[in-house]
């Protein structure tokens, strides 16, 4: 078997919380008191991640994932359990860490490599690289205080990737650079992950996760909940992040996942209805869907298209009280989980209409499958709007199995089919 870059085993980070910063001399003075209380940004995980992998941390803020992220790039050590690391590590934490502001970026750059171990006739051989790759021009010989902080990323980024690490932790960073580094940034991802590397990624943006990902972590108040299939992971994480459920009801689906043939039971306010295992399916029970139709048909089986062929489809929704402002929603993932197409009546200005209790409404989305073949998914949702909040009433997470075909000989590739008509004039 494989030896795992990484293996965590019972991590946890604790830190002592002063309420008065008098507490803290009182603490070193009267050792048998305690003046604290006890913070755990991290409570006893583990887990290990495999040479080649790319593993994405998500959670909501003051989660722990920078925190993990810190113990394991060495900068922050734990309070019990154990790490251990088979590899070069590269790491972007944060903005310009590991950078001296009175330096410029070229002293940064033999700054930083030595921090990693590496000599400078290496780093001299690889400068042209890091300088191209980073795309800041002449700035690489002024002091970096005077950088942006798309300047700062783009030269701690281009030193990261270019020390030929075996293990690439990054933090955040790559929201900071705009549309063109980013993908950049990506494709340089993609060949380390090809090149067998292992990849660590902290992101609040799903679809990066969903996309260069073969695996995710979610963790919410110090506690890993789930790890798995970024896709399922990212849909654990959407329930955490806006349904009402309490963290502990959350937690409970890690021990009680269901084998992936097993049948899942929703139980509504009113109702009981078994949904299939591919399907996803929360929200606080205040309304639900009751009833779905693609076609005319039901949803037991896989739906077939010709690219461009039209598609209705229509759900009944039923209100267990007054809803005042009710949105009915749809999605069109791919089989990775990234976002193909999304909308909604609030987003197509739709006029409010309110529900009573037990009040239904019948509800069609039609459009044209504009999409290249392949297999997706369709997500349907009845959710309410409250004070500016969307609070999901009943959210059905690839309820609907889709595959396009192609149209004749047509093997054009991406996504959308844009169906171009090609004109040549021979002269």
């Amino acid at each position: 078997m494989t030896k795992p870059s990484i293996r965590i085993s019972h991590l946890s980070k604790t830190y002592r919380i002063f309420e008065k910063p008098q507490d803290r001399l009182m603490q070193f003075l009267f050792k048998n008191k305690q003046y604290y209380r006890d913070f755990n940004a991290l409570q006893p995980l583990s887990f290990e991640v495999f040479r080649g992998e790319a593993v994405g941390i998500i959670g909501r803020n003051g989660s722990g994932k920078s925190t993990l992220l810190q113990m394991i790039a060495g900068t922050l050590t734990p309070s019990s359990g154990e790490i251990e690391v088979d590899g070069r590590v590269a790491a972007l934490l944060e903005l310009g860490s590991g950078f001296n502001p009175e330096f410029t970026g070229r002293e940064n750059v033999y700054l930083n490599a030595s921090i990693l171990g590496i000599g400078r006739d290496e780093i001299e051989q690889r400068f042209d690289e890091i300088l191209k790759f980073a795309d800041i021009g002449d700035f690489i010989d002024q002091p970096v205080k005077t950088y942006s902080s798309g300047m700062y990323v783009r030269l701690a980024f281009a030193v990261s990737i270019n020390v030929d690490p075996d293990i690439l932790i990054v933090d955040e960073a790559l929201a900071v650079g705009d549309g063109r580094f980013q993908l950049k940034c990506f494709e340089k991802i993609k060949a380390l992950k090809e090149a067998g590397k292992t990849i660590l990624v902290v992101s609040h943006d799903l679809q990066t996760v969903r996309q260069i990902c073969d695996k995710a972590i979610l963790i919410d108040r110090g506690k890993l909940l789930d790890i798995g299939d970024p896709n399922d992971v990212v849909n654990h994480y959407t329930k955490v992040l806006f349904s009402q459920l309490s963290n502990e009801e959350s937690e409970a689906k890690v021990e009680e996942k269901a084998p992936e043939s097993a049948v899942k039971t929703f139980k509504g306010a009113d109702y009981t209805e078994e949904t299939k295992s591919k399907e996803y399916r929360y929200g606080n029970h205040d309304g639900v869907i009751e009833w779905i139709s693609v076609g005319g048909r039901g949803i037991d089986e896989i739906v077939t298209l010709t690219t461009s062929e039209e598609l209705d489809v229509q759900f009944r929704v039923k209100a267990n009280r007054r809803i005042t402002q009710p949105i009915f929603a749809m999605t069109v993932k791919s089989v990775k989980g990234v976002d193909v197409f999304g909308t909604n009546s609030y987003f197509r200005g739709y006029d409010f209409r309110e529900l009573s209790d037990g009040d239904t409404a019948l509800i069609t989305f039609k459009q044209k499958m504009r999409l290249m073949p392949g297999d997706y998914f369709i997500s349907l949702g009845f959710v309410e709007l409250i004070n500016g909040d969307i609070v999901p009433l009943d959210r059905r997470y690839d309820v609907i199995e889709l595959k396009i075909l192609p149209e004749k000989n047509d093997r054009s590739f991406g996504i959308a089919n844009l169906e171009s008509e090609i004109e040549i004039e021979y002269t």
